[in-house]
């Protein structure tokens, strides 16, 4: 039989808070080896402490010492082993201290297995002022033995680690579970009260009770062990609910002379009452405990449930990620924030966005840390993660991603086991640390986000393959206008051909008609000439004047006469073509002209590069390079002031061999530089050229295989440019 004792209920809540605390830490995950153990250390921690509640409760001494020895000691007989399994676990030496484990445990099953039938066990019970306390026999002495050598090896693990650790996370977290456990050590005095009669309160769910807020603490900052770091909710919310529940406790206590053990109708009536009033006592304090917790949590649900609704309508992958970055930017204060997102066709995480970042770099689709996040598919603390043991061997690649990106949240992005992308979270505009509930917001959130940003890329794919589609068209409609501007380009050329065939098909005419009329011309001119100087020899003063203009102006019609006769010959017949070198033309061609240009005030400079030599009769280019250099002074000097000339000589890349004449006389109109190779076409004053010295030239380099052209505009020079062929 139980009756209600007080002193029972610090025992019996500790017990509760503490399997609670090992039971939500398995929950979050099932496979994890170390979870585990910490959830068996919990396991141990109700039956102890919940049993000998239910022991302290018990009216009589033979059922409460059955109790000890049923429940509560199959508690403290494996705490102590199930600390130690935690220890070899958490701190990766199991491989090396397995067989102490297996020899600790098989101990424990032996001492619970004598404990359960032999008095030497528990020979009494001991009763103390807060109820009936079991009495230790020889063996559970032998018992305490093995106890504190599980705990001695425990610490040793503990106490070694941390001195072995480097300083950072894990040596914090190591420190901070090794100072719960010593907490926890000291509820071990309680074996005083079982040894000898020592009536002292036991205070060992005291320091169980201490041991779980440091645990909870090592957990919520440093994230000791592999969770969600949500826990600090639920305790919070346990331990305020038992100050509030505290009232109503001590007020039953208070009551308890008003129940009538005598009276089963009366007893019947007390409960109920209890149990109404309670009732109606908690529903009017919930509501205010939830809003107490709760308020920050239904904030960020309708944040959430909010951006869900406008997912619906963002089909624009940029429109997405703006609102995206805008949502956690105005809600939760990020100030920094960036979201990679895969790129399959280069197989690296490309920078999509980029808030209060710049220079951001695309990150390999192989990259270490990401592939193991695309494992774990879970959010992850940039400043916890790194103490994981699985993280250690691309530790460097992890401080690299946090580093680059300046985050310190990294939410996957993972769609049917594949990684589309990643956001990585920087601090907040507030300089608060993120908070677990907000950690647990983008869990939740990051699933829709995960379908959006799947969907935008695959309606951006659609899009990127109707712009290529548009863009090949594009690019066709471009060789079309290409290949008409080619066309074009080729017409022009064929006209300009065809416009040397005709100034050909005019040089060759007039190379016939050249020798006829020098042949009827001459002949003439030549008396004239003749008679002329005889009569000057013997006319008076006033008729020789006449006779002078007779005999110049036949001078000039001779020299006429001679050009077209030197253009009519056929030289190339009568002169074979050999290799001549052009700068020797030039050397040449400016000792019979250089004195002339520098009393004209010309400057001539001339740049004779390194040319093979062409084939042809040196005469000729001369002739050539003399007509071009007289039309160059004559520009320069109706232009007026100083002039250049400028003389080149260069190879092209296919090998062919340009000579340059470049003057800055007065140009040549374009609407004249068609017909300047024409025979007779001039645009000096009369009687200062014959139109003849272009057409000549014209005709000796097409003899030569040669072309010449000519650029230039008014009033900007002229640049005559010879061509040979390549040899």
């Amino acid at each position: 039989m139980m009756q209600f004792n007080g002193y029972s209920i610090p025992a019996g809540v500790t017990g509760i808070l503490m399997f609670l605390t090992g039971l939500f830490i398995y929950l979050q995950n099932r496979r994890s080896p170390v979870n585990i153990s910490f959830f068996l250390i919990c396991l141990c921690g109700i039956f102890w402490l919940v049993g000998i509640a239910a022991v302290y409760a018990t009216v009589d001494p033979g059922p409460a010492l059955t109790i000890y020895r049923r429940v509560s000691f199959l508690g403290v007989v494996f705490i102590g082993t199930c600390i130690y399994y935690f220890s070899v676990l958490w701190l990766g030496r199991y491989e090396r201290q397995r067989w102490i484990v297996r020899l600790f445990f098989a101990s424990g099953f032996l001492f619970y297995g004598v404990g359960l039938v032999s008095p030497a066990s528990f020979p009494g019970i001991y009763r103390y002022f807060w109820g009936y306390y079991p009495k230790y026999g020889p063996v559970n002495r032998w018992f305490l033995v093995f106890f504190f050598a599980a705990l001695a090896a425990s610490f040793y693990n503990f106490i070694t680690a941390y001195r072995n650790e480097p300083p950072g996370l894990r040596k914090k977290q190591i420190g901070l579970i090794t100072m719960a456990f010593i907490v926890a050590f000291f509820g071990s005095s309680d074996f005083l009260s079982k040894l000898i009669y020592y009536p002292v309160y036991p205070l060992g769910s005291l320091c169980v009770f201490f041991w779980i807020l440091i645990v909870a603490y090592a957990i919520i900052r440093y994230k000791a062990m592999d969770i969600e770091t949500v826990i600090h909710k639920t305790l919070m919310w346990l331990i305020t609910t038992l100050v509030a529940v505290a009232p109503f406790a001590a007020f039953l206590y208070g009551t308890q002379r008003l129940r009538s053990p005598s009276s089963a109708g009366a007893l019947t009536l007390y409960d109920l009452a209890v149990a109404i009033a309670f009732y109606f006592y908690f529903r009017s304090l919930q509501p205010r405990l939830d809003h107490l917790f709760q308020r920050q949590r239904r904030n960020l649900h309708a944040i959430m449930t909010k951006f869900s609704q406008e997912l619906v309508h963002l089909k624009n992958l940029r429109d997405l990620l703006q609102s995206f970055a805008r949502m956690l930017r105005r809600q939760l204060y990020v100030r920094r924030l960036s979201v990679f997102l895969l790129d399959e066709k280069n197989g690296e995480y490309i920078p999509a966005i980029a808030k209060g970042l710049r220079n951001l770099k695309p990150i390999a689709q192989g990259h270490p840390f990401l592939a193991w996040l695309a494992q774990k598919d879970a959010v992850v603390m940039g400043n916890l993660v790194g103490a994981d043991p699985e993280v250690e061997t691309f530790k460097t690649e992890l401080d690299e991603f946090f580093s680059a990106t300046q985050g310190m949240v990294a939410v996957p992005l993972v769609l049917d086991g594949k990684m589309i992308g990643v956001v990585s979270l920087g601090r907040k505009a507030n300089l608060k640390p993120y908070r677990p509930n907000e950690v647990q917001f983008f869990t939740r959130l990051k699933i829709p986000m995960t379908i959006a940003f799947s969907n935008s890329m695959r309606f951006e794919n659609i899009n990127e393959l109707y712009t290529q589609v548009r863009k090949m068209s594009e690019e066709l409609h471009r060789w079309n206008v290409e290949l008409e501007r080619r066309v074009e380009d080729r017409t022009r050329e064929l006209v300009k051909t065809q416009d040397q065939l005709v100034q050909a098909e005019k040089l060759a005419t007039l190379g016939t008609l050249a020798g006829g009329v020098a042949h009827e011309i001459n002949n003439p001119l030549t008396a004239v000439l003749t008679n002329a100087q005889i009569l000057k020899m013997t006319a008076a003063e006033d008729v020789k004047e006449s006779l002078d203009l007779i005999e110049e102006g036949a001078k000039r019609c001779q020299g006429i006469v001679q050009k077209l006769m030197k253009y009519a010959r056929k030289t190339e017949e009568e002169t074979p073509h050999k290799p001549v070198d052009l700068k020797d033309v030039v050397k040449e061609t400016f000792a019979l002209l250089g004195f002339q240009f520098q009393q004209e005030n010309i400057e001539v400079e001339m740049k004779l590069g390194e040319v093979p030599s062409v084939r042809g009769i040196t005469g000729e280019l001369e002739q050539v390079l003399t007509n071009l250099l007289v039309n160059a002074r004559d520009a320069i000097k109706e232009a007026g002031g100083k002039g250049k000339i400028v003389i080149e000589t260069r190879q092209t890349q296919d090998g062919a061999v340009e000579l340059g004449v470049t003057d800055n006389g007065v140009g040549i109109p374009k609407e004249n530089q068609k017909k300047i190779f024409d025979p007779f076409f001039t645009t000096k004053d009369v009687g200062s050229g014959t139109g003849l010295g272009l057409a000549v030239s014209f005709g000796i380099l097409k003899r030569h295989n040669a072309s010449i052209s000519v650029v230039s505009e008014s009033g900007k020079g002229a640049a005559f440019i010879i061509k040979f062929p390549a040899a």
